[in-house]
């Protein structure tokens, strides 16, 4: 009895040391790793898709996609911060995932019932739709925290939970290789449908789990939150010109821009390599699957 009460009340102890939480936090914290799991692995899972989707054209047209997917995302911005800044929480989140997992629907329905629009204006739509797709469901999920969480657990829970995006990052580009071939490219969207919906429920069960508010030395979860009953508020332009007031996100938006440039030209190199192996969309999607997963493989390693 004696043995079972200490190693009851190591618990907290080993958690502290290990994972820097406290007992009555675990609980948020594996329902947002959760939450980020399923999203990274509906965007690693169509991520494949979209490629050998794009590649029906050529290389030379994935170029001319990636000018269409930084115009469309330009553009689609604006509209963005004109929604949260008039819709309350969970009606937001609600409305932009709906939205994607309706799209993806649409999308199955047209590579299935008129397959001989593939490789002509279908796979470039899909191409840039993902490109805002990516945008935004992230978004939605980081801004979520942010606001969930108050800065002290966010330098505490912030790299935990991206652990399970990782995770999630290698498990759908493996559901990728091991289905694109045996379920068809197709049938890979409405699994990405159904992790959507499953992201959807964990959001709103995470706005519904009271984070710590056990020690009264630390600020209240609450601290900074909005009610996801309220309105978000703010205006389209507020966050462009708040990146611009302040030298430090200026920086982080130069490291963004210096990473994409670098990161564009490493894929363009993976894609004539996937090219110069096979002409068929289910070929390749497992191929960039592979790849794909490999490579959050070794992020984990990184990361851990």
């Amino acid at each position: 009895m004696s043995r079972t009460k200490t190693s009851v009340a190591q618990r907290p102890r080993l958690l502290k040391t290990l994972f820097n939480l406290r007992l009555e936090e675990v609980g948020p914290v594996l329902i947002a790793a959760l939450f980020f799991f399923c999203i990274l692995t509906a965007l690693m899972l169509l991520r494949p898709v979209r490629d050998a989707l794009g590649m029906e054209r050529g290389i030379e047209s994935v170029r001319w996609l990636f000018i269409g997917t930084a115009l469309v995302t330009l553009a689609v911005n604006p509209l963005f911060g004109w929604l949260v800044s008039r819709l309350k929480r969970l009606q937001f989140i609600g409305a932009t995932y709906t939205f994607f997992v309706l799209s993806l629907v649409a999308f199955w329905a047209l590579l299935v019932f008129a397959p001989a629009a593939v490789g002509q204006r279908s796979g470039q739509v899909f191409f840039v739709w993902f490109s805002v797709f990516n945008l935004f469901v992230t978004m939605v999920f980081w801004a979520l925290l942010a606001d969930r969480f108050t800065s002290e657990q966010g330098k505490r829970f912030f790299a935990l939970i991206s652990v399970g995006g990782t995770l999630g990052a290698i498990f759908g580009p493996w559901l990728t290789s091991q289905l694109a071939l045996p379920l068809g490219t197709p049938s890979l969207l409405l699994v990405a449908g159904g992790f959507l919906l499953l992201a959807l429920s964990l959001a709103w069960l995470l706005v519904r789990v009271a984070p710590d508010q056990a020690s009264s030395d630390t600020p209240t979860p609450t601290a900074g939150f909005i009610s996801e009953y309220e309105r978000i508020g703010g205006s389209a332009l507020a966050g462009l010109r708040a990146v611009f007031r302040s030298r430090y996100l200026t920086g982080i938006a130069g490291y963004i821009l210096l990473m994409t440039v670098l990161a564009t030209f490493i894929y363009f190199t993976r894609l004539q390599m996937v090219a110069a192996v096979s002409d068929s969309i289910d070929a390749r999607a497992e191929i960039l699957g592979n790849i794909d997963m490999w490579t959050q493989v070794a992020v984990l390693i990184l990361q851990l």
